[in-house]
């Protein structure tokens, strides 16, 4: 990076795919006793790498159009729900067998209706909290965005879900496209305004980048922002419980996969664990291998098919032995990744949000 900043590297098809390659997961920079700022550092060369090939920023920014402007965003949703709810994603994993289209078609997980609502505190109001949508997880994750309003709401929170957001600029960002990604921020910190007690994202990709708001724009509203941002099992698993909750308490076992953003950005690696190990009857395994990156690392899992799967292939093998009943993960890309692979695997084991977990435990109030 330094050579290619610097002018005394070419940029050369093998430092292009070098750069590429890299999966973005920052545990060096987790582990790092120096403190380098590698997150900031990928992405900054990915934008002089664009500058250089302006076909290749264009592909990208042709990539996240779609995601993170509101309404294709919310017309894509409607139509996956559509032929997902007709049985048509179904029967294209068949047709299309294990060819790239058909991998694709394999991503997809079972769709709610999109659309997530407000809502009032149930109990006891503690405060109000906006509810980060993001732009993959309400295409694919509407049903863990409606159970993280649900469950804030029953734990005391009224619950804003402000329509001015918009992505949290990781897609940009992380692709070379800082200025798109600035604009996305400023969109949020202006919709998300300064009198909430806090931000909470359901994807701690997202939340990920919310917390760093601060060090990407300037002045004390990003900042602020920024510190209020949490991820929902951060936010709930130390927060104190209404006493006249009422549980499911069937036994259940429940594997659970922490994604790179939460342990080496997040800081939080445990933050799911100690979210479900509050619920009655959940006995709650961490998946084998949880330090290692599983390959979905934002849109690699995507661009990246065959290196993404055989970082995925260990994550398979530790859910399918583990006998669990259940598979979480707390970012939508992952649970895509990781659901994707059990499902042409042939297995039929779940893989959902935490919260929905949390949500399905949840009895209807008396």
């Amino acid at each position: 990076m330094h050579g290619l900043a610097s002018g005394q590297l070419p940029m050369t098809p093998a430092a292009e795919h070098n750069l590429d390659t890299c999966l973005g997961c920052r545990a060096c920079e987790a582990v790092c006793p120096a403190q380098v700022p590698y997150g900031r550092m990928i992405d900054a060369v990915r934008t002089q790498m664009g500058e250089q090939k302006p076909a290749r920023r264009n592909a990208h920014r042709l990539m996240g159009f779609v995601l993170t402007n509101a309404l294709p965003r919310r017309l894509l949703a409607w139509a996956l729900w559509l032929v997902s709810a007709i049985g048509l994603v179904t029967l294209g994993r068949k047709v299309l067998g294990r060819s790239s289209l058909g991998r694709l078609a394999s991503l997809l997980p079972p769709l709610a209706r999109p659309g997530v609502r407000a809502q009032t505190a149930v109990s006891a109001p503690r405060g109000r909290v906006g509810l980060f949508t993001g732009c993959v997880s309400s295409v694919t994750e509407s049903q863990a965005l409606r159970d993280s309003a649900t469950v804030l709401a029953r734990m005391g929170f009224t619950v804003e879900v402000p329509r001015k957001q918009t992505c949290c600029g990781a897609l940009a960002g992380h692709n070379g496209l800082p200025a798109d990604a600035d604009a996305q921020a400023e969109q949020n910190v202006q919709a998300f305004g300064s009198d909430l007690d806090a931000i909470i994202g359901t994807a701690s990709g997202c939340a990920a980048n919310l917390v760093e708001y601060g060090e990407q724009l300037s002045g004390e509203p990003a900042s602020n922002f920024a510190r209020r941002a949490q991820n929902i099992e951060q936010f709930l698993a130390d927060a104190d419980w209404p006493d006249d909750l009422a549980w499911d308490e069937t036994p259940i076992t429940v594997a659970v996969h922490t994604p790179c953003s939460l342990r080496n950005v997040l800081g939080d690696a445990r933050a799911a664990i100690r979210l479900l190990q509050r619920l009655p009857g959940v006995t709650v395994l961490e998946l084998d291998g949880n330090t290692r990156c599983c390959g979905a690392a934002g849109s690699y899992f995507v661009t990246q098919p065959k290196t993404a799967d055989a970082l995925l292939q260990p994550k398979l093998d530790a859910a399918i032995a583990s006998n669990a009943d259940r598979v979480v993960s707390s970012n939508v890309g992952c649970a895509m990744h990781i659901g994707g692979g059990l499902r042409r695997a042939g297995q039929r084991l779940e893989v959902t949000h935490p919260i929905s977990l949390v949500a399905q435990r949840l009895k209807a109030p008396a």
